[in-house]
C-alpha cells in the first residue's frame, strides 16, 4: 500500500481540527531545523493556494551555541528572504535568563520561546502560531510522560491545538507526519536545513528515547496515529461529562478529577497545558490549638508542554520533595528559603517582616520533608519547591478550618 505524504497527512490534519480558516495571520515558529522548514514551505505553497493566509515566521536565537546559534539565525534569515516570508528574530541570552531565574536551560528557552510567541500574537489578535512538532516528537513525549506514570491526558501528549495565553492558538499542522515524511519532503523540494548537534546527545532524556527506544520499539506510526485520534476523543469526552454533571454529587473519580482541574486553572495554569490525574487524596487532620485544621493534599500532573504559572503558592513540586512529608507547627531553629526569596531566612525573621502577631506565629500551619520546610501557611511554598514548568506533579496544599 502507498504511504501518504507529508501534504497528506498535513492537509487532513488540518481540516480536521479547523487549523487554517480563511485570512488568518500565522505566525510559523522557524528554528531551522529540518521540521520548521518544511512547515514553513508547505504553510508558503501547498496550505496558501488552497486557503489564502497571511504568513509570517518568528526565529529565536538561544546564543546557546555561539557561532553555530548566529549561522542558525542567519540561514533563517535567506530561508525567508528567498521565500519574501517576513522573519521576526530575537536574541536572548538563555544562560543569563537561567542564571537569573534559576531554571534550567531547556526550561528557560522554551519560556522565551512561547512568551515571544505570544508578544508577537499580541500585535494581532487572533494570530495563530504554528509549530513544527510530528508525530514522532508526539512518540517520545507520550513515552516520557508514560515514564512519569501518565494518566489518559498524559499518554493523548502534544495536543495538535491549544491556547497561548489571552490572544492566541498554537497549531501544530504537521503532528500526524512522521520524521522521515518530513526529511522525504524536504529532499523532494530541496530545501537545505541546520541540524542542532545537541539532537545527538545522549545526556538528554530525550534524546536517549529519540536514539535508541523508538527504533527498538519498531512503532507503526499508522497504529500511533489513530491511537492518539481515540484517545484525544475519549479525554475529549470526559472533559464535556465532567462540565455538563459538574453539579452532581458522588461523581465517578474520572470526572472529579477534571472538575478539580478546573480549580488549578483558575489558579493560573494555563487550561490547555495542564491535565490532572488523581494520584490518591490524604486527608490527615492535625489539631493547633486553640484551632481545629483539615490539611488537604491533591495532586496534580503537568504535561510536557509549556506552562503558564500564576500565583502557586500553595502548589508545590512533588518530585523535589526527600523522605516523607508531615505536618505540624513551629519548631526551635526552623529556617526557611521562600520561593523567590532573599535566600534562608529564621522564621522568627519572616514572621517580623511580615507583621504576624505572636500569639499567631505557633499556630501557623507547617508542611515538612526529610530536609526541612517545603510550606508554611499565610508564606507558601519552599523556593526548592516551587512549581515551574518542568513541574510533573503539582502537590496542591489546601487548609479548612472549624470554627
Amino acid at each position: 500500500m502507498k504511504q501518504e505524504t507529508l501534504p497528506q497527512h498535513a492537509a487532513r490534519t488540518v481540516r480536521d481540527y479547523h487549523m487554517l480558516p480563511h485570512g488568518i495571520t500565522i505566525v510559523a515558529g522557524l528554528s531551522g531545523g529540518a521540521d520548521s522548514v518544511a512547515l514553513l514551505h508547505w504553510l508558503h505553497t501547498a496550505a496558501q493556494a488552497k486557503n489564502p493566509i497571511y504568513l509570517t515566521a518568528a526565529h529565536l536565537n538561544h546564543g546557546l551555541r555561539g557561532e553555530e546559534s548566529d549561522q542558525d539565525e542567519a540561514f533563517c534569515t535567506a530561508l525567508c528572504a528567498r521565500l519574501g516570508i517576513p522573519l521576526h528574530v530575537k536574541r536572548v541570552d538563555i544562560a543569563a535568563l537561567a542564571a537569573t531565574e534559576g531554571i534550567g536551560i531547556e526550561e528557560a528557552g522554551r519560556s522565551a520561546r512561547y512568551a515571544f510567541f505570544e508578544e508577537l500574537a499580541q500585535q494581532n489578535p487572533g494570530t495563530k502560531i504554528a509549530l513544527a512538532h510530528t508525530l514522532s516528537d508526539r512518540m517520545e513525549t507520550m513515552l516520557l510522560n508514560m515514564r512519569r506514570g501518565a494518566a489518559l491526558r498524559g499518554l493523548c501528549s502534544i495536543p495538535p491545538v491549544r491556547a497561548l495565553g489571552d490572544s492566541a492558538v498554537v497549531i501544530r499542522p504537521l503532528i500526524e507526519c512522521s520524521r522521515a515524511q518530513v526529511e522525504a519532503y524536504c529532499a523532494e523540494h530541496h530545501l537545505d536545513f541546520r541540524t542542532d548537534s545537541s539532537n545527538f546527545e545522549l545526556t538528554y532524556r530525550r534524546n536517549q528515547i529519540r536514539l535508541e527506544a523508538l527504533p527498538a520499539l519498531h512503532l507503526n506510526d499508522n497504529a500511533m496515529r489513530r491511537m492518539f485520534r481515540a484517545l484525544e476523543a475519549d479525554e475529549q469526552f470526559l472533559l464535556r461529562e465532567a462540565g455538563r454533571r459538574s453539579q452532581e454529587a458522588d461523581l465517578p473519580e474520572p470526572l472529579q478529577s477534571r472538575l478539580r482541574r478546573q480549580e488549578l486553572v483558575s489558579s493560573g495554569i494555563e487550561p490547555s497545558a495542564v491535565r490532572i490525574q488523581e494520584a490518591g487524596n490524604q486527608k490527615p487532620k492535625i489539631e493547633i490549638t486553640p484551632r481545629n485544621v483539615t490539611v488537604e493534599f491533591e495532586y496534580v500532573t503537568n504535561s510536557t508542554e509549556n506552562l503558564t504559572i500564576r500565583g502557586l503558592a500553595n502548589c508545590l513540586d512533588y518530585d523535589t520533595m526527600v523522605g516523607n512529608l508531615e505536618t505540624g507547627t513551629r519548631k526551635p531553629g526552623d529556617c526557611m528559603h521562600l520561593c523567590n526569596g532573599a535566600g534562608t531566612k529564621p522564621l522568627k525573621k519572616l514572621f517580623q517582616e511580615r507583621d504576624v502577631p505572636p500569639g499567631e506565629r505557633e499556630q501557623r500551619v507547617i508542611l515538612r520533608d526529610d530536609a526541612g520546610i517545603v510550606w508554611l501557611e499565610g508564606f507558601g511554598c519552599a523556593h526548592r519547591c516551587r512549581v515551574t514548568s518542568d513541574t510533573k506533579t503539582v502537590l496542591a496544599v489546601r487548609l479548612s478550618e472549624s470554627k
